[in-house]
């Protein structure tokens, strides 16, 4: 397959399979972190219909 070829290239390319693996372990760490604070982040929320 040819990157250039297809019809939606991705926004995202990874390119070698050392930086696949740096990424995909950031990325994991990361929805770690949004799946432990998920309440926490919730409760920031403004008031329902609160103006900016």
């Amino acid at each position: 397959m040819h990157i250039t070829s297809v019809d939606r290239p991705p926004a995202h390319l990874v390119l070698g399979s050392d930086t696949l693996r740096l990424v995909t372990a950031a990325r994991t760490a990361v929805d770690k972190d949004i799946r432990t604070w998920e309440a926490l982040s919730r409760t920031t929320d403004f008031a329902e219909g609160a103006q900016l």
